[in-house]
């Protein structure tokens, strides 16, 4: 999973534990017993890496037997592969562990069905033992606990394209991952789908989105990966060919969304079927922008809209049609006191 999302080296050095005094049993890779005692010799070139494995659900299923696979990293590259079961004690304990200092390990808990990974640990020598921690969740596969707090659209002229980049907050409320019963024809889970509009090319993701994860329609493209408790930032793009100097775009709307924005740089004809802007804000840039503001959209609402006066003929140079706000681009501040004596709402944003 995600966050699960092996985010191989993304976080390099965490939970350095030094042994427990006195001889202590954990259960060891492939299910031998392990004695460990603080006066135990040291090899430099070897440690003992601990994955600990915590149930973030409530009154949530034992994790006792779930299978433990550690993936070993150099320079980028997997050297090695480790399996074993989680103990009684909650824990899967791999001896022998080769040490260096450009080893990395990343473990995944194969749970209910659902693999869940950890941050990425250090093995550096001289360490003696290593502990990693991996959360796991019970699965549910209802989603009525899913929902976006914040859908944001960027669109620019990208020479003979419309260059479309998205960002969504979605949150799940539970303390529960959620999957689905929906399979493709892979067997796997469709658990979020994501309409694009007709036409769309080269489609590209970052933070939230795993690439060997997701499967594509020609509506648009959907995950297979169960959503864990809390809020996840989702940025994708993709491209649109441009064949006249106006473009139909309907976006769709697949989860519940509290407030959909959309901000138009261009000159006020540039958007259309939209109505008038809801008020403008000011770009860390200096220019004036105008928005338009959706909010409280129930899951299968479409929203649709013409982008006029485009060029054919406009090379590569980056002409802004609509903005979105970027995370950090604009305060939460600032919006919000746009936004007072019309819609008020609540922009909260998460840390990618």
């Amino acid at each position: 999973m995600r966050q699960i999302s092996l985010a191989i080296l993304a976080i390099v050095v965490t939970f350095i534990h030094t042994l427990v005094c006195g001889p202590q049993t954990q259960t060891l890779a492939f299910g031998e017993p392990l004695s460990v005692a603080e006066d135990t010799p040291v090899d430099d070139g070897q440690l003992i890496l601990a994955i600990e494995v915590i149930n973030g659900t409530t009154n949530g299923h034992p994790v006792v037997g779930d299978r433990v696979t550690v993936e070993i990293y150099e320079h980028k590259g997997l050297v090695n592969t480790l399996q074993g079961k989680v103990g009684t004690d909650g824990k899967a304990v791999f001896e022998n562990v080769r040490a260096a200092d450009h080893l990395i390990a990343v473990a995944n808990v194969l749970h209910e069905g659902m693999r869940f990974s950890g941050p990425a640990v250090a093995l550096k020598p001289g360490q003696g033992q290593v502990t990693a921690r991996v959360d796991v969740f019970d699965v549910s596969y209802e989603n009525s606990n899913l929902s976006v707090n914040t859908h944001h659209l960027i669109i620019k002229q990208k020479g003979s394209s419309l260059l479309l980049t998205e960002y969504i907050q979605l949150i799940n409320t539970s303390d529960l991952a959620i999957s689905s019963n929906d399979r493709d024809d892979q067997g796997r889970a469709i658990v979020l789908m994501i309409p694009l509009p007709k036409g769309f090319k080269n489609f590209s993701s970052s933070n939230y989105l795993v690439p060997e994860a997701l499967g594509f329609t020609q509506e648009g493209f959907y995950d297979t990966m169960a959503v864990p408790p809390g809020d996840h930032h989702i940025i994708f793009s993709y491209t649109l060919d441009i064949k006249s100097d106006t473009v139909n775009i309907t976006k769709g709307i697949s989860l519940p969304t509290a407030n959909f924005m959309l901000f138009s740089q261009s000159a006020q004809e540039g958007i259309q079927g939209l109505g008038e802007p809801d008020g403008q804000v000011v770009l860390d840039d200096g220019t004036l922008a105008g928005y338009y503001n959706r909010t409280d959209l129930p899951a299968g609402a479409e929203i649709g809209f013409e982008v006029a006066g485009l060029s054919t003929s406009a090379g590569d140079r980056a002409s802004w049609i609509v903005l979105a706000v970027v995370f950090g681009t604009i305060t939460i501040l600032a919006v919000l006191r746009l936004l007072l004596g019309k819609n008020r709402l609540e922009n909260r944003t998460v840390s990618p």
